[in-house]
């Protein structure tokens, strides 16, 4: 497999138009292409390609062609969105991969660098020197993130053929198309695409890398022992055992959560323990091991993870049940033993949720419920259609926290 990134300094020269063009010409040859629309926020590949699998030997994974309307990702979803083109990718198995990135160098190149060894690097410019400028200033980027790898240089929109110094290969001029029409810009220019194709054929083969991430809790150790310790019974020791052998043990004034791994270890001494004192905590009941552990596994590392609210807790700010926005994972909390929970952001203020008032939301749940017909917040949070809260109302009411006043809170929030 070649993975070939085509990148400009600037938008509006044609990258996207050139991408495609590469790949139309490759699967005429019989090569299976798989591309990537990595200008996820403003994707422009699904104006060339309007489906998955648009025609033989081509498959296209852009969120252009998920969502029925604009939307911006944040970066946890971004990176879900390249872990979904990766899973397709592995399955397609394809010859070469043209992955179209944004303008500019952002977080979705580092993010991509991170997971795909690169074939060849494609810079997509036009011959003016502004554009030219522009090679030159990001061109360091992609040596530092990408070794050694090949580069090439096309100029787009040419009303030449002069020959620009660039301290790259300059592979291809492909001339300015009459009245801008596109449409037949592959067969006017076969010539200049096919050296193209022939550049990148012959580059390195690579193999796609594996990305890791570390939860925000440290999960190498079991509890092997939970008790009642002291002269005077002061504190509770803390019996771990290291994946690596390690015994030591951990005293504190109450148990308290230490991982996912370990709760249901201490959410039973914590139930069961009378003699302590503990009084019934609620929230320990309804958060469960696996309800504590699709919060806290959502973030993979991230800083923020969308979630669902399914039980909309009576706060001053008042949230709508089935509503999606953008977390931020709380470790350390006073109160109910430090139960891991979630800062959910909104433009009144941020709300703190515990595990059993939310539910993880993946891209593909995500893209369902906006083409469903969520509705967009200008803070970046998704509402469900009023109908479909409505029946949530009448099916369950204040036991996911819709009172009667839920269609005024609905209603200010979309002013």
């Amino acid at each position: 497999m070649k993975a070939i990134i085509v990148y400009s300094g600037k938008g509006g020269v044609g990258k996207t138009t050139t991408t495609a063009n590469i790949a139309r010409l490759l699967a005429q040859k019989g090569h299976k292409v798989f591309i990537i629309d990595a200008d996820i926020n403003t994707p422009s590949m699904n104006t060339e390609f309007d489906s998955e699998h648009p025609q033989k030997n081509i498959w296209v994974h852009s969120s252009g062609n998920m969502f029925d309307k604009f939307i911006y990702l944040e970066k946890s979803m971004v990176r879900q969105y390249l872990e979904q083109a990766k899973k397709k990718l592995q399955q397609i198995n394809p010859d070469f991969v043209l992955i179209d990135t944004p303008p500019s160098v952002t977080n979705v190149h580092i993010e991509l660098l991170s997971r795909v060894k690169v074939s060849y690097v494609l810079f997509v410019t036009q011959p003016t020197k502004l554009s030219s400028q522009d090679v030159m200033r990001t061109m360091d980027f992609f040596h530092e993130r990408c070794g050694k790898v090949k580069c090439g240089i096309v100029e787009n929109m040419c009303y030449d053929t002069d020959e620009r110094l660039y301290p790259i290969k300059l592979v291809a001029q492909i001339p300015m198309q009459d009245k801008m029409n596109t449409d037949s810009l592959l067969t006017n220019a076969e010539a200049e695409f096919q050296k193209i194709v022939d550049e990148i054929i012959v580059s390195e083969s690579v193999v796609l890398e594996e990305y890791s991430t570390k939860n925000g809790y440290d999960e190498s150790f079991d509890i092997t022992d939970m008790y009642r310790a002291g002269s005077r019974r002061h504190y509770v020791a803390h019996e771990l055992k290291y994946d690596n052998g390690t015994e030591k043990t951990l005293n504190l004034p109450a148990p308290k959560f230490l991982s996912v791994r370990t709760w249901d270890k201490v959410r039973k001494y914590i139930n069961d323990y009378d003699e302590m004192g503990f009084h019934y905590d609620a929230r320990v009941q309804n958060c469960d091991t696996v309800r504590v552990g699709r919060t806290v596994n959502h973030f993979n590392g991230d800083e923020n993870a969308y979630f669902m609210v399914i039980n909309s807790p009576n706060t001053e700010i008042h949230l709508i049940t089935g509503e999606i926005g953008i977390c931020s994972l709380l470790t350390g909390q006073k109160g109910h033993f430090e139960l891991p929970r979630v800062s959910y952001q909104t433009s009144k203020g941020n709300v703190v949720l515990f595990p059993d008032e939310i539910m993880p939301v993946d891209m593909e749940l995500l893209q369902q419920q906006i083409n469903e017909g969520y509705i967009m917040l200008s803070d970046g949070r998704y509402l469900p259609p009023k109908e479909t809260v409505l029946q949530c109302y009448n099916a369950f009411g204040t036991r996911v926290g819709l009172f009667d006043n839920w269609e005024k809170i609905y209603d200010e929030w979309l002013k």
